[in-house]
């Protein structure tokens, strides 16, 4: 029987790959694989290639901590996105010792010492880690659960707690960084000990490594939490609460922007528009099914008396059944859309707050189609549609979908409802992406509770993959709540019901366009789209005139009354990624004209503002 080195010899790629996956198992290089087996052999391009890698780093690192810090006591190490981390117990150390650690590290690598896989038993343990309850916490679970203890050594110094795999040997890893100190609570638990968590990540070459650092650093600029906070877009309050955010007047007024925007869209698809309160009977929430599936994102109940008690709302979609039906009688009545601009609250756990991306109020750009099963794939075209020309008017164009279905064979306590209902109205959803010519992926699996979905996934500035919105096919709410519609031969029949949200959720797609952008918004977004900038007191007079003219124009205009020099006036516009700061002076008042730049520092000389003003207005106009 050949090993996985073998194999890769013979398709070629000797030290590239990592490990292997034998029959969907994950397995080291050096073990055998039996005739007639799948293998699949796996690189630094495969997300689980580099999951190997990253591991065997902080394995290496671990190493290099236990050279330098014989005393530090290691516990965890996983790999993560990007990178691995360890945690370690009597280890003090600061950024300033990253430069010599790294060096150690180099030294271990260098060495190409063997990644060696043992099994172990509990006895072991105590004698392979002395002194250290954590291994001893971790072998004792795992034994308990009935599986097998295995170990790596790394050379004959050095051996840790692992259930691998990981490379043939040290070498593999070429350029390695350590990139900063936290600490951890052992476990995720407050009530255990604080520990010393150490970032770092690896790459086979020292040009892969200096990318990513260049791409972790344009990301770090592009941060919306940073620009949120330069440009005075939002904040938090500890007195408000955490994950409930103040929009500030420069970012509402974007918010504003995107209401209205989205609002005339929807209105030309046909949407109608509706407002639904922020607390609901708990009644209402036990019928549609969100108290028993989604309760544990639910705040506490509010009891009235022994007759009322209210939930604080999650979702629209309860509110938005009620109105169907008053509204809907026959099959005549549909499709209807409806739609709102509906505040709901959702109880994050605490330390997963991440700025505007994870947040407990937010607002949601909600919609629910209601269709008979004849309409689903039409309609359901017309929302790939709407979301094409909304990402594309904001410059959102690397993105696909991903079509999230359900799995009876796996877990089939999760999908309540006939599974032929569920084939039906994921075969619709599957066709009208075809026909639609979208871009997706199918998992299953991670269908909601009451029906197929897809996600809108992009990559965020880091390069992670994340969902920016979605839409929902609902089969089964309407069905509890006893949604109804009379068809062409006056039988009762359910409709079905199409979620959707194209930004999701205002908190979370505004973070995203920040870093989309950069902060540079295009005009029409802008909370300040022109800044005039006078040279001196004496012409602050005439910059007001102006600013007036293309105020009642609907430009939204500051002017720059402060004393301080043209050329800091100038570079504040710019930091404020202000579109257009027009300058005027002596030379611009006698001739009745501002000079323009841009703020990326473009200087396109004099003009008259009224000929000005015509093309700021073509401009947002035209959403450039």
């Amino acid at each position: 029987m050949p090993t996985g080195i073998e194999l890769a010899k013979e398709k070629k790629l000797e030290g590239k790959a990592l490990a292997m996956k034998v029959n969907g198992e994950l397995k080291d290089l050096t073990a055998n694989v039996d005739k007639g087996a799948d293998v699949k052999l796996l690189t630094f391009d495969d997300p689980e290639g580099k999951a190997v890698f990253w591991h065997t780093t902080a394995h290496i690192f671990a190493h290099a901590i236990k050279n330098l810090y014989p005393d530090a006591l290691n516990t965890i190490g996983p790999s993560i996105e990007h990178g691995f981390y360890y945690d370690f117990d009597n280890l003090t150390i600061t950024p300033e010792d990253f430069r010599n650690i790294e060096k150690e590290m180099r030294k271990i690598a260098e060495r190409k010492l063997v990644c060696e896989r043992k099994e172990i038993t509990l006895d072991d343990v105590k004698k392979l880690f002395p002194n250290n309850p954590y291994k001893a916490e971790l072998a004792k679970e795992f034994a308990g659960e009935g599986k097998t203890l295995t170990a790596y050594t790394m050379g004959p110094d050095f051996i840790d707690l692992c259930k691998g795999p990981h490379t043939p040997h040290t070498g593999y890893v070429k350029a390695m960084k350590l990139q900063n100190i936290t600490s951890a609570y052992w476990r995720g638990d407050q009530k255990n000990k604080a520990l010393t968590r150490i970032y770092g990540t690896a790459f086979p070459s020292d040009n892969e490594l200096k990318e990513f650092l260049k791409q972790q650093e344009e990301a770090e600029k592009r941060d919306h939490r940073k620009i949120g906070a330069q440009l005075g877009l939002f904040m938090f309050s500890e007195k408000v609460g955490m994950g409930l955010p103040l929009w500030l007047p420069k970012g509402e007024t974007i918010r504003h922007e995107l209401i209205e925007y989205i609002r005339k869209k929807e209105e030309e698809y046909g949407y109608q528009f509706v407002w639904t309160p922020h607390i609901t009977l708990s009644a209402l929430y036990h019928a549609s099914g969100h108290l028993p599936h989604y309760q544990e994102f639910m705040y506490p109940l509010m009891k009235e008396d022994e007759h009322h008690e209210y939930a604080l709302k999650p979702m629209n979609c309860p509110h938005h059944h009620q109105i169907y039906q008053r509204l809907v009688t026959s099959y005549r009545d549909l499709p209807l859309l409806l739609a709102e601009e509906g505040t709901v609250y959702r109880k994050e756990l605490s330390g997963v707050s991440s700025g505007m991306l994870r947040v407990r109020g937010m607002t949601t750009n909600d919609a629910h189609i209601y269709v008979t099963p004849a309409q689903l794939e039409e309609e359901f075209i017309k929302v790939l549609q709407l979301f094409k020309e909304v990402y594309g008017v904001l410059g959102i164009h690397d993105y696909y979908f991903r079509l999230s279905l359900p799995d009876f064979e796996k877990n089939p306590d999760k999908f309540i409802g006939d599974k032929k209902l569920w084939d039906g109205a994921a075969q619709s959803i599957r066709s009208a992406m075809q026909k639609f010519g979208a871009k997706f992926e199918e998992a299953a699996g991670e269908a909601a509770f009451y029906g197929p979905k897809i996600d809108v996934q992009i990559k965020n500035i880091y390069g992670r993959e994340e969902t920016i919105a979605t839409s929902q096919v609902d089969i089964i709410v309407p069905q509890r709540m006893g949604l109804t519609y009379t068809d062409e031969q006056d039988k009762r029949q359910h409709p079905i019901v199409i979620h959707r949200a194209i930004y999701g959720s205002y908190e979370r797609f505004f973070a995203h366009l920040i870093e989309h952008y950069a902060g540079k918004f295009p005009l029409w977004l802008s909370p300040v789209q022109v800044k005039i900038v006078p040279v001196a007191e004496r012409f602050v007079d005439y910059a007001r005139s102006i600013g007036a003219t293309y105020f009642k124009e609907g430009v939204r205009v500051e002017v720059d009354e402060g004393t301080e020099t043209l050329n800091k006036k100038i570079r504040r516009a710019e930091l404020e990624r202000i579109n257009y700061i027009l300058v005027v002076g002596a030379k611009e008042q006698e001739n009745k004209s501002v000079n323009i730049r841009t703020r990326d520092n473009v200087v396109e000389g004099e003009k008259k503002p009224d000929e000005f003003l015509k093309r700021l207005k073509q401009e947002i106009l035209d959403k450039k």
